[in-house]
This record gives C-alpha cells, sequence and structure tokens, in this order.
C-alpha cells in the first residue's frame, strides 16, 4: 500500500547528507554491492556468451539466416511479455512485502498463483503463434520460410515463460544470484554449446533454434530448483497457501501494459524491418542493435537488487532513505554505462567488423541507440522504483506513450532511411520513456538523480574518450579485433585513474569495499586453491 509519505529534502543535498556513514544505510549500500557484485559478473559472462552466440551464427549463417532467428527470437519474447501478464513486477513486488512480514502462507500463495496464471498463458500463446505462423509469415513478413521458423520457436515459449517468472520469484527474497546464475550464464553456455553441435552436425539455422529451445527448458528446471532453496516451503503442504488475487491483479494489470510496451520501443524496428526490408537487413540491424544495448547490463545489474529493496524500504515508510539510495544507485549505473557507451560508440566500426562479411554497415546504428541507452542509464531505474511503491500505472502512462512513437516513427523512418531510420525511432522512444519516468519520480516521490557528483564521472569519461582517439588513430591500420584488445583496456585505465584522483563520497568508497569483498568472495567460490 502507498504510504503517501514523501522525503523532506529537495535538490542536491549530496553536501549535507547525513545518513551514509549511518549503519542502516551502510548495510543498503552493502546490499546493493553484494547484490550488483554477483549480478554483474554473471551478467558480464552472459552478454560475452550470447555475443559469442551471436557471432558463430553470423559467420555459420551470415546475415539472412540471422536476420530469420531475429525475427522468431522477437516473436518467441513477444509472446512471453504477454504470457507473464505483468506479474513479473508483481511477484517480486509481494513476495519481498509479505517477507518483509514474516508472512509465508502469503509468499506461497503469490508465487504459486503467478507460475500457474503465466504459464498457462504461455503455452495457450505457444499454440497461437504455432497455427498462426502461417499468416504471420506470408501475411505479414511476406517471407514463406518464416513459417518453419515460428513454428519452431513456439515451442520454446512456455519453458521461457517458466524460467522467467521462477527466477523472479527468486529475486522477491532480495537475492539475484541465482537469476544470475540460470538466465546469464547456464542457459546461454549450453545455447552456445548446442549452437555448436548442430552445426557441426550439419544442421542448418534450424539447429540454432532447436539449441534455443532445449536451453530453456534445461533453464526452466534449474529455476525452478533453485527457487525450491530458496524458498523451502513452496511444496510443503503444512504451509497453506493464501492467495492475494486483487492485490496481485492491482499491480499486474497495468504493468502488463507497461512490460508490452516497454518492449515494444525496441521489438518494433525488428518487425518494421522485417516487413519493409529483406532479411539481411534485419540480421545486422539485431547485432547493432544489441551491441547498443550493452550499456544496460550495468542498470540491469543495479535494478535486480534495487527492486525488493525499494519495495521493502517503501512498506516500512524509510522514504528519506529510500531517497538517498534511489540516488547512489542512478550515479554508480550511469558511471559503469557511461564507459560502456564511449567503447562501443567510438569502436563501433571495429565491433562490427567481428561479425564478418556484410555487418560494417550496421555502425551507425550503435552510436545513435547507444546515445539513448546512456540517458536510459543516467535517470537509474525509474521504473522499478515506480513499480515498487504503488505508482505502476505511471510507468504504464509512460511507456504506452513510448510506444505510440516508437510505432509511428519506425512506419515513418524505415522505408525512407532503412536501418538509420529503425535506429532514430528506437532512440526517440527510449528518451522519451525516461523522460516521462523521471517526470513522475520526481513529481510522485519528490527524488532527483542528477546533482554535482555526476561531473566526476563525466570528466572521467573524456579522458577515457581522448585514450581510445589517440590509441585507435594510431591502429587505424589495424582495427577490428586488434584495435579493441588494445583500446578497451587503456581506455579502463584511464577512466579508473581519473575517477579515483577525482575522489570518491563516502558511499563510493563503501559500496567500492563491499563489491570488492563481494568479487572476492566469488573468486575463492570458483578458484578455491588459487584464492585461498
Amino acid at each position: 500500500m502507498n504510504t503517501g509519505r514523501k522525503p523532506t529534502y529537495e535538490g542536491d543535498y549530496s553536501s549535507t547528507r547525513k545518513i551514509p556513514g549511518d549503519e542502516g544505510y551502510d548495510e543498503y549500500v552493502a546490499r546493493i554491492a553484494r547484490g550488483v557484485g554477483v549480478s554483474s559478473a554473471g551478467q558480464g559472462i552472459g552478454r560475452l556468451l550470447g555475443y559469442a552466440t551471436r557471432v558463430a551464427l553470423a559467420r555459420m549463417h551470415g546475415p539472412a539466416q540471422l536476420g530469420f532467428y531475429a525475427l522468431g527470437v522477437t516473436v518467441a519474447q513477444v509472446a512471453n511479455v504477454l504470457a507473464q501478464f505483468g506479474m513479473d513486477n508483481g511477484v517480486v513486488r509481494y513476495v519481498a512485502h509479505y517477507g518483509a512480514g514474516g508472512d509465508t502462507a502469503r509468499v506461497r500463495g503469490t508465487i504459486l498463483q503467478a507460475l500457474g496464471v503465466t504459464f498457462a498463458l504461455s503455452v495457450a500463446l505457444s499454440g497461437g503463434v504455432f497455427f498462426g505462423s502461417g499468416f504471420l509469415a506470408e501475411g505479414v513478413f511476406g517471407k514463406p520460410f518464416l513459417e518453419t521458423m515460428f513454428r519452431a520457436f513456439s515451442a520454446a515459449i512456455p519453458f521461457l515463460t517458466l524460467m522467467s517468472m521462477t527466477l523472479w520469484a527468486t529475486q522477491g527474497f532480495q537475492t539475484v544470484k541465482y537469476a544470475t546464475l540460470v538466465q546469464h550464464v547456464l542457459r546461454p553456455l549450453i545455447n552456445l554449446a548446442l549452437v555448436v553441435v548442430f552445426y557441426l552436425l550439419g544442421v542448418e539455422i534450424l539447429g540454432a533454434v532447436a539449441a534455443y529451445m532445449l536451453s530453456m527448458v534445461l533453464g526452466a528446471v534449474a529455476a525452478l530448483y533453485y527457487l525450491r532453496r530458496v524458498f523451502p516451503e513452496l511444496l510443503e503442504s503444512g504451509v497453506r497457501p493464501r492467495y492475494e488475487s486483487r492485490e496481485l491483479s492491482a499491480v499486474s494489470g497495468p504493468m502488463i501494459v507497461a512490460n508490452l510496451t516497454q518492449y515494444v520501443n525496441l521489438w518494433t524496428a525488428v518487425i518494421v524491418l522485417g516487413v519493409f526490408e529483406p532479411a539481411p537487413v534485419v540480421g545486422v540491424y539485431d547485432v547493432a542493435a544489441r551491441t547498443a544495448g550493452l550499456s544496460t547490463l550495468v542498470l540491469i545489474s543495479f535494478g535486480g537488487i534495487f527492486s525488493p529493496m525499494a519495495s521493502s524500504l517503501h512498506r516500512q515508510g524509510l522514504m528519506r532513505d529510500l531517497g538517498y539510495l534511489y540516488e547512489d544507485v542512478s550515479r554508480w549505473s550511469f558511471t559503469g554505462s557511461l564507459f560502456v557507451f564511449i567503447v562501443t560508440a567510438m569502436l563501433s566500426r571495429d565491433i562490427m567488423r567481428v561479425f564478418g562479411e556484410g555487418f560494417s554497415s550496421g555502425w551507425p546504428v550503435i552510436v545513435v541507440i547507444a546515445t539513448a541507452q546512456l540517458f536510459n542509464s543516467s535517470v537509474g531505474p525509474t521504473a522499478r522504483l515506480l513499480a515498487m511503491t504503488g505508482y505502476q500505472k505511471s510507468v504504464m502512462v509512460s511507456t504506452v506513450g513510448s510506444a505510440l512513437i516508437a510505432v509511428v516513427a519506425s512506419l515513418l523512418l524505415v522505408p525512407p532511411f532503412g536501418m538509420l531510420g529503425a535506429a532514430a525511432a528506437t532512440a526517440a522512444a527510449l528518451v522519451a520513456a525516461n523522460v516521462a519516468t523521471l517526470y513522475f519520480v520526481r513529481r510522485r516521490l519528490g527524488f532527483w538523480p542528477y546533482g554535482r557528483r555526476y561531473a566526476k564521472p563525466l570528466l572521467a569519461g573524456l579522458a577515457a574518450a581522448a585514450a581510445i582517439y589517440l590509441s585507435h588513430d594510431v591502429l587505424s591500420a589495424n582495427g577490428g579485433l586488434p584495435a579493441l584488445a588494445i583500446c578497451v583496456p587503456l581506455a579502463l585505465i584511464v577512466f579508473a585513474a581519473s575517477l579515483f584522483s577525482l575522489g570518491l563520497s563516502p558511499s563510493d568508497r563503501q559500496f567500492l569495499a563491499a563489491f570488492r569483498a563481494s568479487v572476492w568472495r566469488l573468486a575463492r567460490r570458483v578458484w578455491p586453491e588459487k584464492s585461498g
């Protein structure tokens, strides 16, 4: 329930803030750092595996087959978001909400209801995609081969939804390690291995689809195992579940619209390209857009652990603490995303060359979308903050407006400008969505992420950009992977050194100390002999 309480501060209060350094706030920062330590490590591995999979598909099958594959993945993801019915945010919020009050019966009821409803919907949507694949392939996209592709992908939808919702439930217990392990390590690793196996067996692009489906099956099994581990009462008959359908539906109703329209910003360009452009263009755009989205890894890492903490703090009425934490999380996510943006934007030509001949034309897409994603990271987890504090309708309004912009802009810009028009439409929608959610955060909660401390990462970013520019000028004859291998580590050294030389705030130092401890513990688990 929304308490209606608002913080008593306004504007940039960083010079007078007293909470950082207090034992309570330091524990919030440490919990964020531990979650980000696990999540960023896992997501880094996941992005690396996902990139390796895309490189493998591009080199094995070329841009045309990759374009068909990208369209199939898009349809599966649309069905998955529809099947989740907005309950992803709902299950996180109410598992954390009831868990903070020790109400095991309602926690169990929330999880069982969310899993049961979404799985049933996913089965229905899977059947709809299977039987409607002919119409989608020929009637919408005008590409007959897509009928086989869509039917193959339809089998993965129930397992994708079951895995996703189960992992959302684990995050309600204020831990992201299980979601990170399954979604960003195990499943992508299985997918990549199976892609290679099917290719070596002589199976064409449909082998990659089979790998995708099998990885979802195994991912769903692993997710259920870890949910049972984090919540042993899940299957205990002695704990009678209590279902709060009204409260869960009150959150899920607006969020299904918000979630769908949020993803529309990214999917619309791919779908419209698939209608107006040949499959190779879709394949190139898919690779470039995914590269541009690398900077969101940082924001997502923070958002996973921030969401249940925001719900818990809101339930306890600790709005002042929540405001401080939101400001710090926003600045930290911007700092990490800024470095990734600089690397991907300035080295976009070299990155696209890694995928092989025919992909180099996609570098402007990276620059345009990455710029919008940087703004997305700078405002912090605004949509999650609103959803966790009872303002999910504000999220819905924001995302619906941005989705309309994405659709209209794509239809206007893709036919004359192709990939670049799709990138511009996507960027415009992303910026609009984040401007709107930032407005609602300011108006509803009184929070504001920006302040003078944003100047330090900006200065460090300029130094890193200068290092890339100068070093790449020397390596101009050796572009591609050799340039990346030298420029990226050099830029990271310059960026980190500049940040430390400019000075860190107390909360920054607390975060880094907890983050290093978290990474060290993770390293000792993976390599106990070497770390001991």
